[in-house]
């Protein structure tokens, strides 16, 4: 397991959609490990051709992209990359305009109504409630106990991967299973480390 140190790039979580049994495990140990409510959607299962005979479920959940558009479209740079390239959100600087919802290709930035716990710490890695935005954070305190995000460590099926570009490439050979991203998607992800993933 890698962590936000790793060589490589940061760590991610990214899905193994062959894998995902739509149980919602990956929901519940984030409310729970986070302390959210049950209507947070930092991490969600959602349907992929709903209603045809190809209807799949598939968990989605921020990718901290290298290329971040949230970040480029914030107008009051409350998104911003930490050091180890994580994308995190400034709660005092966030008004709740949603631009970076509408800039985001993954339906990632959520805008909780009611607050968020774990934004109460002293340094809040996501906003605070009330209209403003949130997201997953990887489970940074997590990292840095050397655990790795919630999701991925109690999804029962392996669905979610985490590691860094390097140690997901792996995991998806592997499995023998191709990247979820087409490669406009992979280089918004994981910006130079695209190829990496994508492999030939």
């Amino acid at each position: 397991m890698s962590t936000q140190d790793s060589n490589g790039g940061p760590a991610r979580v990214i899905p193994n959609w062959e894998s995902c049994i739509d149980c919602g495990a990956c929901e519940v140990a984030c409310q729970r490990t986070w302390d959210l409510p049950p209507e947070s959607d930092r991490i969600q299962v959602v349907a992929i051709e709903h209603g045809t005979d190809n209807e799949t479920n598939k968990p989605m959940q921020c990718y901290n992209c290298a290329e971040a558009p949230c970040i480029d479209v914030c107008p009051t740079e409350a998104l911003h990359y930490t050091d180890n390239g994580s994308v995190r959100v400034s709660g005092d600087k966030c008004i709740g305009c949603h631009y970076c919802g509408v800039g985001c290709p993954f339906g990632a930035p959520q805008f909780p109504d009611g607050e968020v716990p774990e934004a109460q710490e002293s340094e809040p890695l996501g906003a605070r409630g009330n209209g403003l935005m949130d997201k997953c954070t990887t489970c940074e305190p997590r990292q840095e106990n050397d655990l790795e995000p919630a999701c991925s460590s109690e999804c029962p099926t392996d669905a979610l991967l985490f590691g860094t570009p390097e140690e997901l490439s792996e995991k998806l050979d592997e499995d023998n299973v191709s990247t979820p991203f087409n490669e406009e998607s992979a280089q918004i992800i994981f910006g130079d480390d695209a190829d990496e993933v994508m492999g030939d």
